[in-house]
């Protein structure tokens, strides 16, 4: 008698364990960054040539497996100029409408891909580039100083 009641209490806890909520996991909510420990690097490059100044941020897959680079909209990157008192000079994105479709990008094994923007200078000084990648997933956000004559 005992069986035939435990026996159909525990196929139903079972259930309702199984498909019941659950508590989120800390690590359920963590993003992987981009670094060496996921395949994903970036390099970020700054040509003064010709007196037009040429910025670029290059994302390469380093691992034997294919990644999905995802990002919430239609803006990839972005490149913001800082003087050196740190007041921004310049941003790509001011004044360009993005969609607002989710987007994503497969690199494939040992694959990178470029993204690049030309600026004209206003003239001599130091400046800082800011270059980001907007990716959820491989987030990239480098600085690089660099000076024109």
């Amino acid at each position: 008698m005992l069986a035939r009641i435990t026996v159909p209490l525990l196929a139903a806890a079972g259930l309702v364990f199984a498909c019941g909520p659950r508590t989120p996991s800390p690590l359920a909510g963590a993003r992987p960054k981009a670094g060496a420990d996921h395949g994903v690097t970036s390099h970020v490059m700054v040509d003064t040539a010709n007196g037009t100044v040429r910025f670029a941020i290059e994302v390469a897959n380093d691992s034997p497996k294919r990644v999905e680079l995802t990002f919430p909209d239609g803006r990839t990157h972005d490149f913001v100029v800082l003087d050196s008192t740190g007041r921004e000079v310049w941003r790509w994105s001011e004044g360009r409408l993005f969609t607002q479709g989710m987007q994503n990008r497969l690199l494939d094994a040992r694959d990178r891909t470029v993204y690049d923007e030309r600026w004209q200078a206003p003239g001599s000084g130091r400046y800082t580039l800011v270059a980001q990648l907007h990716s959820e997933n491989y987030p990239v956000r480098q600085q690089v100083e660099f000076a024109l004559r």
